[in-house]
């Protein structure tokens, strides 16, 4: 990986995981939008974004480059839980 897209990745990483969603929607969309293969950046993504819509893109990409990626299935499961109610 590149090193700019790693840093990318890894700072979107970090401002998630410290409640900056916006700041990490930002980074990570950097990382998707150089590289669209990149199944870490993807799987992050759909934790910063609010839509579930949003986010079931996000998990689906992920799911399409990395199919039996456990995280995206269950955060597609959760989703689905979500719009069952």
């Amino acid at each position: 990986m590149d090193p700019q897209l790693a840093t990318w990745l890894y700072e979107g990483a970090v401002a998630l995981h410290n409640g900056d969603k916006q700041r990490a929607q930002e980074l990570l969309l950097k990382v998707v939008e150089a590289d669209e293969t990149c199944v870490d950046a993807w799987l992050w993504l759909s934790g910063a974004v609010d839509d579930p819509d949003d986010q079931r893109t996000a998990l689906e990409n992920v799911l399409a480059l990395s199919p039996n990626n456990r995280h995206a299935r269950e955060g597609l499961a959760y989703l689905d839980r979500q719009n069952a109610r």
